[in-house]
């Protein structure tokens, strides 16, 4: 095999990750790249590229054989925050007058969680077995989801505060790396302290520097030769004259001991030193349109997370672009709104050229009534839709950096679309809760009600056991209050 350069490419060992870089974009403005990153048995990933980030450890809307027949989704972010619950400790609490109380609770090891003890074989990886992972798809760990909920506490020196299926937690960096090794993903991050919150002090942002410093290097320190999972440092998305020597003990101390880096703003790669340029770089962020993911391409990304896919097919929305451009005119719709009565009797199929399962086996009219009659249907087959359009846009963009059009092309995207994705015009599916934060009493309801009020049948039944629809009540009277009808001899 060869690259775009015509030299060969390095085919990985059968226990390392691989990253070969084929070809940097032409423009020197650019920083887009070419590259083929492989680990063990898995098959090779073409970069840039995209990941899907789970939820409970599944891609939404879509079944095991779902993703495999009808998608080609070659990389999975699964959250620890989402599989896993956390012991809650005894405290002591004492007030004033010295009066002290215990705070009773059932301890649980969180290793007690079924994604732990899964039974697997021949080293096999409980990650993988417990979620039902295709063998196509590379399994990336991390501690949060993307995107994430921000707790009500802060982090500490040494955990995350995290939400998990029995409220907020912690997620101490012991924990972490225990479920990594336990876990055996083909790649996982150090733990990162990000700030959730807008305008944080000084103090703050070199704490988060100092903590993710800290628990990289105690993480690679934890570390065997016998762990499974390729290591990727994590890197907050600060000031670069900040993270100066964070990035220098990267290159420096650490290098030789993680296989790539993961970073949380497209923007962190314009200060990262040349050398660490060249490793595989993962961005953990929440682009909301197609143009966001050319602007972190154009930084020089490898792979990113599409949380505005699953968005879309929950809203109703299936994707309707292509790269570079359309013919249809500048300002074209990024998708089309499949809420739209308009399509109430349109037997198109949903993007025009498109030969997805959704769009060869059903048309519009179909995804509508679906929509309208709340069927999950619905929103697997616009999932199936919307990531045929996702990979169909990666793999033009690979060939736009390989034929060195690239800036022109994104140029063109740009102007041939508009820079926002339809909003919302029906019900999606009901939301989850782990999705959104509760603010505590008199917020609004996240679901419309499922069931409406049985004022009627408690009146009726009442009625029915007043003596009206008795064997002792008069035939008229049960008729009148709609309990029975006359029929004709």
């Amino acid at each position: 095999m060869e690259d775009a350069n015509g030299a060969p490419v390095v085919q990985p060992s059968e226990d390392m990750l691989k990253f070969v870089l084929q070809q940097h974009a032409t423009a020197s403005e650019s920083a887009a790249r070419i590259g083929q990153l492989a680990l063990r048995s898995r098959p090779s990933i073409n970069t840039p590229n995209y990941m899907v980030p789970s939820s409970r450890g599944v891609i939404p809307h879509l079944s095991q054989d779902s993703l495999q027949k009808h998608t080609r989704i070659s990389a999975v972010y699964v959250p620890l925050e989402d599989c896993t619950f956390l012991p809650i400790s005894t405290k002591l609490y004492t007030d004033s007058l010295a009066y002290s109380w215990w705070i009773i609770v059932i301890e649980k090891s969180h290793t007690d969680a079924p994604i732990y003890t899964t039974p697997v074989h021949n080293g096999d990886s409980p990650l993988r077995r417990y979620v039902g992972l295709p063998d196509q798809c590379l399994s990336i760990l991390g501690p949060r989801r993307v995107p994430n909920i921000i707790p009500p506490a802060h982090n500490t020196n040494s955990s995350l505060a995290i939400s998990t299926s029995v409220g907020f937690r912690f997620l101490e960096l012991e924990q972490y790396n225990e479920a990594v090794k336990i876990l055996k993903a083909d790649v996982a991050m150090s733990m990162a302290d990000l700030i959730a919150r807008e305008n944080a002090s000084q103090k703050r942002i070199q704490r988060s520097v100092d903590r993710t410093h800290a628990w990289l290097r105690d993480s690679v320190q934890h570390r065997t030769e016998e762990d499974a999972s390729s290591f990727f440092a994590s890197i907050p998305p600060l000031e670069p004259q900040l993270l100066s020597l964070y990035l220098v003990d990267i290159r420096d101390e650490y290098k030789r001991h993680i296989s790539g880096l993961c970073i949380y703003s497209p923007t962190t790669m314009v200060g990262l030193p040349d050398d660490l340029k060249r490793l595989p770089t993962i961005c953990l962020s929440d682009p909301a349109t197609p143009q966001a993911l050319l602007a972190a391409i154009h930084a020089g990304i490898d792979l990113i997370t599409v949380p505005f896919v699953t968005q879309s097919s929950e809203h109703g929305i299936a994707l309707a672009f292509s790269y570079p451009g359309t013919s249809e005119g500048p300002n074209a719709s990024l998708g089309t709104d499949m809420w739209s009565p308009v399509h109430a009797t349109d037997l198109s199929p949903l993007s025009p050229g498109c030969e997805c399962y959704s769009c060869s086996r059903h048309h519009r009219a179909y995804v509508h009534h679906l929509l309208q009659a709340n069927e999950m249907l619905a929103w697997t087959l616009l999932q199936i839709h919307n990531y045929t359009i996702i990979d169909a846009f990666f793999e033009n963009i690979r060939h736009s950096i390989i034929q060195g059009t690239f800036d022109a092309d994104v140029h063109t995207f740009n102007r041939a679309y508009e820079p926002e994705i339809p909003k919302q015009t029906g019900q999606g599916p009901r939301v989850r809760g782990y999705q959104t934060k509760s603010v505590g009493g008199g917020e609004p309801r996240k679901n419309p009600k499922a069931y409406g009020k049985l004022d009627d049948q408690m009146q009726k039944l009442a009625e029915a056991e007043s003596g009206i629809a008795t064997p002792d009540g008069n035939a008229n009277d049960i008729v009148e209050h709609g309990l029975a009808k006359k029929v004709a001899d």
